[in-house]
């Protein structure tokens, strides 16, 4: 597996090396160019696929050895569709993991709790999800990630170990905020892309087509139609043989300290 480290000191190296080659023949610039764009490259690759594992360890999938699933859902909580969600999942006996903003937690400290005592997980998604989150600075996503510890210790009365990175996205300064924090770093196997697919029906046929043992499923708990076709998926999931574990079972993890 491809470090972010080793990337950066293979680079390093070959630059200097094309740089010392450069003293006794004409190297093109080209070659600097193409070692630049490759590590470029390579490192956005990284950032954007968090199971390279370049920045930080992610688990994103459980074994693949039986037909076991797990669900999570992000972004809430959302005073009109978490609760729909929680009836779903309640009248088919799983439980999940929510992964919940911290400003959103702070509004609705009942739904938080809620979610904690109908047997669910609760983890981290950052305190603002802001759109230029992965552009911040290491310094500002730990206070972040400490506001929101702050905020779901006081109402759960115990601390989260999870945490999902907003969109997904690891690269250095997160790296760095996280050493500090005692997390877990929870990704996914299968993204229902609930976020941009609206239709029912075509949203349920990705699901149903891409489903695999070992998956962790990505939903968010703040759209309409993804409540349907939860109940949907999950019927047909179990149709199929397929069973649903809580993540942190799932993955062999404790949830909380």
């Amino acid at each position: 597996m491809l470090k972010y480290k080793k990337i950066i000191i293979a680079s390093l190296l070959l630059l200097i090396s094309i740089l010392i080659l450069d003293y006794f023949i004409r190297i093109s610039l080209w070659w600097y160019a193409g070692i630049i764009l490759a590590t470029a490259g390579l490192l956005a690759y990284g950032s954007i696929d968090f199971r390279s594992g370049f920045y930080c360890k992610v688990l994103y999938k459980g074994k693949m050895d039986n037909k076991t699933i797990a669900l999570t859902f992000d972004d809430g909580p959302d005073k009109s569709i978490t609760p729909a969600v929680l009836d779903v999942l309640k009248a088919q006996n799983i439980r999940a993991a929510f992964f919940c903003v911290g400003h959103k937690a702070e509004e609705n400290p009942d739904l938080i709790k809620k979610i904690d005592e109908e047997g669910h997980i609760i983890g981290s998604h950052s305190y603002s999800h802001h759109f230029f989150f992965d552009l911040f600075s290491s310094g500002k996503m730990f206070a972040e990630l400490q506001k929101t510890d702050d905020i779901l210790g006081k109402i759960l009365n115990k601390k989260t170990k999870l945490f999902r990175p907003p969109y997904g996205i690891t690269n250095p300064p997160l790296s760095g905020a996280l050493k500090k924090m005692n997390y877990y770093i929870i990704g996914w196997g299968l993204r229902s892309k609930d976020t941009v697919i609206k239709n029912e029906e075509l949203l349920y046929q990705r699901l149903t087509g891409r489903v695999k043992p070992g998956d962790i499923i990505l939903f968010h708990d703040t759209k309409n139609h993804t409540v349907a076709v939860l109940d949907k998926f999950i019927k047909f999931a179990k149709g199929k043989g397929y069973h649903f574990e809580c993540p942190d079972k799932f993955l062999g993890i404790e949830a909380y300290e």
